[in-house]
């Protein structure tokens, strides 16, 4: 239930930001003094409820389940994927963000991972100094470039080194994927999964299995989840690689035309 309310304020929060950017899009471009102060208070505004809405969306329908809820149905967190898969396409196509994502580390003022997802195809670069409540979005006139948000696998790596006493910062790639086997061993996410070098670049395979059939609805109705907004299970190896190398991991390509999908990343210092 604590997860079902959650993602009902997030649906909320989400629709008071399209009512700020509905708001914003009917001000226009103006040189009125008294609209230019009122569009930065909606733009502040819609960011706010942007970033509460993903975040509360996402805590409600991955990480309460996950860590609480393992009992439940399959056909629950079925549905919850497939609904914050529908948020993440939505948000993205609302704000024109075409980039591809990127999983940041613990660094430059963070504290925890959080995904930047760039407003431009192309090589992106994220912002040099960054808070933990930070969003920024791309604005009317670009000059922001992007969204920063929590990943929606946070909370579940959270739980995984919790609960094996074990830490991912800092030990690398073998090690970190060693102590996720729990998600294939315990928790019955993944059937499969696993990190490669190849000419130079890191492939990570992911197939998922008690939820297989969610995955294969979110990759055939909204293939640019993968890439932008990865669901639980690929979101977590996604921010477990950036917290065991302390690099960018950014998101180069992925092919989700089969069960197994192949993420090819660029690993950046930053």
């Amino acid at each position: 239930m604590l997860g079902l309310a959650l993602a009902i304020v997030g649906v909320l929060l989400f629709v008071l930001m399209l009512g700020a950017q509905s708001q914003i899009d009917e001000i226009g471009d103006t040189t009125s003094p008294d609209l230019l102060s009122e569009l930065n208070k909606l733009e502040g505004r819609r960011d706010i409820y942007l970033v509460s809405a993903v975040g509360f969306i996402f805590l409600g329908t991955f990480g309460v389940f996950v860590l609480s809820e393992r009992s439940l149905p399959v056909a629950v967190p079925r549905a919850q994927m497939l609904g914050t898969a529908r948020t993440g396409r939505d948000v993205a196509r609302g704000l024109s963000l075409t980039g591809n994502a990127m999983y940041l580390p613990a660094r430059k003022g963070l504290t925890h991972e959080r995904m930047f997802v760039p407003a431009p195809t192309g090589t992106a670069t994220p912002p040099g100094a960054l808070t933990d409540d930070l969003a920024v979005s791309p604005g009317k006139d670009g000059s922001t470039p992007g969204l920063l948000v929590d990943p929606a696998g946070l909370d579940l790596l959270d739980s995984i080194e919790d609960e094996s006493g074990t830490e991912f910062d800092g030990t690398g790639i073998e090690a970190a994927e060693g102590s996720l086997q729990v998600m294939k061993h315990s928790l019955n996410l993944l059937r499969d999964f696993h990190f490669k070098e190849r000419d130079g670049k890191t492939v990570l395979r992911v197939e998922y299995k008690d939820l297989l059939d969610a995955c294969r609805q979110v990759r055939k109705e909204m293939p640019d989840t993968c890439r932008q907004n990865a669901c639980v299970g690929c979101s977590c190896l996604l921010t477990a690689a950036a917290r065991a190398t302390g690099k960018i991991v950014a998101v180069e390509s992925v092919d989700n035309a089969q069960d197994q999908v192949v993420f090819t990343l660029d690993l950046r210092d930053w």
